[in-house]
Order: structure tokens, then sequence, then C-alpha cells
């Protein structure tokens, strides 16, 4: 087992027909908490991460009718954590500003399109506050609330969209400073892009083809060319596309990569720890999710997919357990609760014989991790030092935190040379007074020589002790070679005063 791999916590009870999923720290303990929309019991259930992994029992929040999608930020500017809530059954958004301590006071409603389904919070206008995108499946629009930071938003601006405006994602695809909106469009199999002008308002929508019933979508730079990417999810084709942006607000044609059965939302962390987003999928009726890793180049790997609950809808990406690693959690709607999955990827290892410096001071080295390895991932190395001299054996592990099934191991062979030199300790400046205007002969002590390695160490000085000196400065050159052949040289002057008679 290698990556992607991850650990199943719960699943966590909710109320009826969860369908939307975010986390965020609501109680300020530094761990993750869920917050989810329950569309049969208009309410949202707060779960309180413990930062193991595992939720505390919800406390729910009333919403409006039939919640579906949810996002979370600070919208009030307390430094608390906030909610914002689409009820499809109404046309509002409720807003629900936290205390801090994982609570919710009663929610405020907003008007918004019909049958609204996506959402997402940036600030749209640059005034510092954070503002809100809903896509309208019954309007093929999508409404832009302008938040004035104390949790409050103004009446929306509509901007239209193609046939049932599903999910919506945010970005600055076009590099001018300011965030534009893609949405999905499952009535048209396309993908609208609106470019923002940094007032709050956005241009008229272009749009680039997609699969069968586009629904859920990311975006990320997928090819790390420094330009915004796509993915969406198409529910008919059971494939996700990925459209490559060139840095205007165009994309590329779509290129697509199977995904299970009716896939409904997709996020993108990078769950292999190789510095490139990856895909997650969430699919209706295999009721699973699907890891697709990246290649850095836009394309990505086939499919793992890993059982949820019945029928999932949203998801989220969040590190659950604070051990550096994305997780996922899933809203399960037909069986009332949210699954959660660990990251409990182990990169393969990748061993080739190596030649090594001694470390300083020291006759051995310590040995280097062969390849770079997950944060949540223990490394070791048996022998983890190796001496100077001959080619020694080591086996190196890399263990998942997680499960301890989870290993990868590889055995190479490591040859330290010394390529520290000998040191001079106690090469001093000598004065003598002669007895007479000429020199004299003059004796020095041998010098101190150590090594970071045992054995015999040969040192000369020029010139040698029990030497003529004459009158005056003479510099004394020493040289010392250890037994692997490394050399070092060091100089003090001996100094001839004349004799002067009185």
């Amino acid at each position: 087992m290698v990556c992607p791999a991850f650990v199943t916590t719960g699943p966590f009870a909710t109320d009826t027909t969860p369908i939307g999923v975010i986390g965020a720290d609501f109680n300020n303990d530094g761990n993750i908490d869920l917050a989810v929309t329950n569309a049969g019991s208009n309410t949202v259930s707060v779960f309180l991460g413990d930062g193991s992994g595992t939720f505390g029992a919800q406390t729910t929040f009333a919403t409006g009718t039939s919640p579906t999608g949810i996002t979370s930020a600070d919208f009030s500017n307390n430094g608390n954590f906030d909610l914002a809530v689409v009820n499809a059954g109404d046309a509002t958004i409720s807003v629900l500003l936290g205390d801090g301590t994982g609570s919710f006071g009663p929610q405020t409603t907003f008007a918004t399109g019909g049958n609204s389904s996506g959402i997402t919070s940036a600030d749209f206008n640059n005034d510092g506050n954070l503002d809100l995108a809903v896509t309208s499946l019954a309007d093929g629009t999508v409404s832009v609330l302008l938040g004035n930071g104390s949790g409050s938003f103004g009446p929306q601006t509509t901007f239209a969209t193609e046939n049932i405006a599903f999910g919506v994602t945010s970005a600055d695809f076009n590099n001018d400073g300011n965030l534009d909106l893609a949405v999905s469009n499952q009535g048209s199999n396309t993908v609208s892009i609106m470019l923002g002008n940094g007032t709050g308002a956005f241009g008229p929508q272009t749009t680039f083809a997609t699969g069968a019933a586009p629904a859920g979508i990311v975006s990320a730079d997928f090819n790390n060319d420094g330009f915004i990417d796509l993915a969406v999810v198409n529910a008919v084709d059971n494939t996700v596309s990925v459209l490559l942006g060139n840095g205007t607000g165009a994309f590329g044609p779509q290129t697509t990569f199977a995904t299970g059965t009716i896939p409904a939302f997709v996020t993108s962390p990078d769950f292999n720890c190789d510095g490139i987003p990856d895909l997650a999928v969430t699919n209706q009726v295999d009721n699973t999710v699907s890891i697709l890793l990246g290649n850095g180049n836009g394309t990505f790997g086939p499919q793992t997919t890993f059982a949820t609950g019945t029928n999932p809808n949203v998801l989220t990406s969040a590190d659950f357990n604070n051990d550096g690693a994305p997780d996922i959690a899933t809203a399960d709607a037909n069986v009332n609760s949210v699954s959660v999955f660990l990251d409990d990827c182990v990169r393969p290892l990748t061993c080739s014989d190596q030649v090594l410096p001694n470390d300083p001071g020291i006759c051995a080295a310590t040995v280097p991790f062969p390849s770079d390895q997950c944060v949540n991932v223990a490394t070791s190395c048996d022998p983890d030092t190796v001496a100077v001299g001959s080619p020694t054996s080591v086996t190196c592990t890399a263990a998942s935190n997680l499960n301890p099934a989870n290993i990868e191991a590889c055995t190479f062979t490591v040859t330290v040379n010394d390529t520290e030199p000998p040191v001079f300790t106690n090469l001093r400046d000598i004065d003598v007074e002669a007895n007479n205007s000429i020199g004299m002969i003059v004796t020095y002590p041998d010098p101190t020589v150590t090594d970071n390695c045992p054995g015999v160490i040969t040192a000369t000085c020029t010139p040698t002790s029990g030497s003529f000196f004459p009158v005056g400065a003479t510099i004394v050159t020493c040289v010392a070679t250890d037994t692997n052949g490394n050399s070092t040289t060091g100089t003090f002057t001996v100094t001839v005063i004349p004799f002067e008679e009185e």
C-alpha cells in the first residue's frame, strides 16, 4: 500500500439528508471542525473536532428550507468563523455568525436566485470584506452579494450564466489582480467564465465545453505554469473534465478522466505530498470517493476509489488530525452521516547507492533518507550512521503513523569517505634572544595535531626544530597528513632578537 491511502473514522450522525459540508476551526482550539447542511430537516449540524480525526456529537442550528451548499469564513471580521448556507427551497442564503466557542447566532437571510445551489466566498470588490457568489439552478444566473464586514450583505446583483447554473468557484483567471468566477452549467454542458473588474461586478460570460451535466467545480494550477485551471465533474459522462487556463481568462479544450458513477463534487488538495494538486470526487451511485493523482502537467492518473456512506454529495478537505496532511469529509445523504478519511499516504522509496563525506568532527556520516516523504510518515534508516571505510548495507523504512501495515522500505549501500583534514592546535609564535648578532639554534615543541578519524598522523615542520634561525623573523611551515590522505598546513613565526651589549 502506498498512495493514495486513507484511514476512516466515523461515520458521524447528522440530521436528515446531509448535502453540504465544510471544515473550519469554529471554537478556536486549533482543531478543524465540521459544518453540514441537512436538506431534510432545515438545519446545519456542527461537529467539534478533537484534533485526532474524530468529532463530537452534532449541535444543530436552524437554516432556511432545504439547505444545500455551504461555506465558512469570517464575515463579521471578529476573528471567528461564520457560516453561509444556501437554502434551495426558499431562494435565500442564511448567514450564521460564530461566537468562537462552536456556537452560532440565529440566521439572517438574504435573497438569491431560485433553487440556489453552489456558493463561494471571496473579496470581489477589494474592500477587505468577504463577499458571496451563489448560483441559481432555476434562473441561470449567479448572484453576487457584497459584504459590509459586519456579517451583513447588500442585495444581490445577478449575472447571466447558461442553463441550470450549478457549481461555482472563484480565482484570478486573467492575472489582473481581481477575482473572477467560473460556473458549471448543467443544462448546456458548459462552464461560464466571468471576469471581475474589482468593484464587485463581472463582465459577460465566456463559455467553454465540458462533459454532460457538469456539477461540482474547483480551480487550481494543475500544470504548474502559474495560471489557474479548472476541474469539473460530469454527472452523466462519469468523468471529470480538466480545462487548462492560459492566464488571459480563456481555457483550452477539456481533457476528461474517468470517475465513478454520477460524480457530484470535486476538491483538489495534494494527497501524495509531491507539491502537485490531486483530485477527489464523490460518486453518488457507487458510494465512493475517487482519488486521481496529478502528474503536474495537467493530466491525472487513473482513479483509486474508497467506500463512503450511501449517496455521497459534497466533500471538503482539511487537516482533521493535525498531522500536516489533507484529509476528506463527505456528506452521505441517504444514511444521514458524515464519512471522514484521514490521509495515510506513504510515498514509494527510491534508493540508490551513496558515497558520502564524513560529518564534521566525526569519523562517520549520518545517512540521509533516500527520498522525500509526507509529513505524516515516520522515517528511519538502519544503521542511521555509517563509519568511514568499507561499504555498508543500509535499510531505510517509511511507515504510516496511522496504519502500521502501510510501509515502504529499500536497501542500498553507503560508503563514507573521510574528507576532513587534521587540525593543528598549538602553533604559537616564538620570540628568543640570541647571544650574538647573527642568530642561534632554536628548539620548539612538536606541534599537536588532532583528527576526526583514528590513526597515525604524520606532521613535519620546516625549518625543523633544532635548526639555526637567523636574527629576525622566520616563518615555520608545518604540514600534517592523516591516514586517509587529508592534509592541512599551518604556520608560526620564530623571531630571533639580536644580542645587545650594554
